[in-house]
């Protein structure tokens, strides 16, 4: 059974939140980022907020296995949370 978008948005923030707690970043992590984000920037039924969310954590990802920030995380886990 596929995801549905709110699930794969919270398998998203989840990813996120654990790779700003523990400052690090699987190549599996990141594909699955990767993943995660393709099929959501298609998805017309996000709110333009979400997608313009996805739109920054995708431009700063990047095949980037390096964590991110913990500011940009925090923001967009708020920003994700307004689905």
């Amino acid at each position: 059974m596929p995801l549905s978008s709110a699930n794969k948005i919270q398998l998203l923030k989840d990813i996120l939140q654990n790779q700003a707690t523990e400052q690090h970043m699987t190549i599996d992590e990141a594909d699955q980022i990767e993943q995660l984000l393709t099929h959501l920037s298609v998805d017309a039924s996000l709110q333009p907020g979400v997608q313009q969310t996805l739109q920054q954590i995708q431009q700063l990802h990047v095949k980037n296995t390096e964590p991110f920030q913990q500011n940009d995380v925090e923001q967009w886990l708020t920003n994700l949370s307004i689905e």
